[in-house]
């Protein structure tokens, strides 16, 4: 089950970002001005942050490594968590996006943009992945650290 969704979403990123190369050249307003798609080349990390070239890329190779080593040793021997599945999917979904946005800094230095939010920034399907389910992540674990607490 792993395989087949970061596999599923790998493909998914690929596909967006391969028709926001061809049809996203121009501004596309979707909400007013706020929303919008135009596809650029970020030579950054997501939402723009700069990071200099080795250390985005070492650091994109380990934190893939120990994503995958918790999610291994963390997730599959901790037999009662109450909603594994929903975990089990957050891992899944930040390996996927973390994967392809490493593939494409890898081997071409610039990762694929194409969603723009006015006064904030212009991002990919896979950092989406990556923000709405480390976000779900962070938010279990914090309930658990505050369950944790009262006991």
């Amino acid at each position: 089950m792993f395989y087949i969704i970061v596999i599923s979403w790998v493909f998914l990123d690929l596909i967006s970002k391969n028709y926001a190369l061809n049809n996203f050249e121009e501004k596309i307003k979707i909400f007013w001005d706020f929303l919008y798609l135009k596809q650029i080349y970020n030579p950054w990390i997501a939402f723009w942050i700069e990071i200099p070239t080795f250390l985005l890329k070492s650091g994109t190779f380990l934190l893939i490594i120990w994503i995958f080593l918790y999610y291994r040793v963390e997730l599959k021997w901790e037999k009662e968590l109450k909603n594994k599945n929903i975990l089990n999917i957050s891992f899944w979904l930040i390996i996927s996006g973390a994967l392809w946005n490493a593939y494409e800094r890898i081997f071409n230095e610039k990762v694929i943009d194409f969603i723009g939010v006015k006064y904030f920034s212009i991002f990919n399907l896979a950092d989406s992945f990556i923000t709405i389910w480390a976000t779900i992540l962070i938010y279990y674990y914090y309930k658990k650290w505050v369950s944790d607490q009262e006991k």
